[in-house]
């Protein structure tokens, strides 16, 4: 008897798309979109690349996932873990679209989080954030509204921090000529969407009496607001801010001394 050589599972991975009729939409949406990822040994691939990959397949796995003919309006959101991720569904449940979207993007951002390169940080909490806005056309938003909102917030907080996070080396050698430029700009318009939305959400929260999630959404308000103040040029605006990320942080901040805003001013 012959012998069969057994598969790598990583040495090689391809997919192909379906062959979409011309009148479909779905093939000019995949006429437009980039061909499948190269194949790569997942072993040897960065982060970064394997979230690609990752992407890719999602992208297809969207396509195929099923609408039901008759939405069920008591749905509920899913359980979020203390790390910010959606809890798996019961096998008992029936399939729900917007569950399956709320948790791939919700895994996707917890991945950017920890990513150590800004520019990639910044790829994949925009990408989990267009997927958290499709939510809108996918679920019963009286329901969802909260986590979404809260999960928005989340990743508008990573994009602005990711960009304050590259001003920081100007900064820190007093070049404050940077708090002026169109990646400053770029930071703060991040930073304050990011606290639109965690307002928002702790209204919410505030609503359902919900103290654990009022608890980290304050956290999560105060270190939008600390970073917004330290690329804010005006002082009255600045010491503003530091005063309101204060009070959400309980009074845990440890904010810039007087010193350190004297000499900011002086090199203005």
């Amino acid at each position: 008897m012959g012998t069969t050589k057994p598969l790598n599972p990583t040495a090689h991975f391809s997919a192909e798309d379906p062959e979409w009729p011309l009148e479909s939409p779905f093939s000019a949406i995949a006429a437009r979109r980039p061909p499948i990822t190269h194949r790569m040994s997942l072993s040897n691939a960065s982060p970064h690349e394997l979230m690609v990959f990752a992407k890719d397949q999602f992208s297809r796995g969207i396509f195929h996932m099923p609408h039901p003919r008759h939405p069920q309006t008591h749905r509920q959101p899913p359980t979020i873990t203390p790390g910010g991720a959606a809890a798996p569904p019961s096998i008992r449940e029936p399939f729900s679209r917007a569950k399956e979207l709320f948790t791939i993007a919700s895994e996707v951002l917890l991945v950017a989080e920890k990513l150590e390169i800004p520019s990639e940080r910044q790829c994949w909490a925009s990408w989990a954030d267009s997927v958290f806005n499709q939510m809108k056309m996918e679920a019963d938003m009286d329901a969802w509204r909260g986590p979404i909102t809260r999960a928005r917030g989340r990743c508008w907080l990573v994009v602005g921090s990711s960009r304050a996070e590259e001003l920081e080396t100007a900064l820190e050698r007093g070049d404050m000529d940077v708090l002026q430029s169109e990646d400053a700009q770029d930071a703060r318009e991040g930073l304050s969407t990011a606290i639109s939305f965690f307002e928002r959400a702790k209204g919410s929260a505030t609503a359902v009496n919900d103290p654990a999630e009022s608890h980290e959404l304050q956290s999560l308000l105060a270190e939008a607001l600390l970073n917004l103040a330290n690329l804010t040029e005006d002082e009255r605006k600045r010491e503003e801010l530091y005063a309101r990320a204060q009070l959400e942080s309980g009074g845990d901040l440890e904010l810039p001394n007087a010193e350190d805003d004297d000499a900011m001013d002086e090199s203005m």
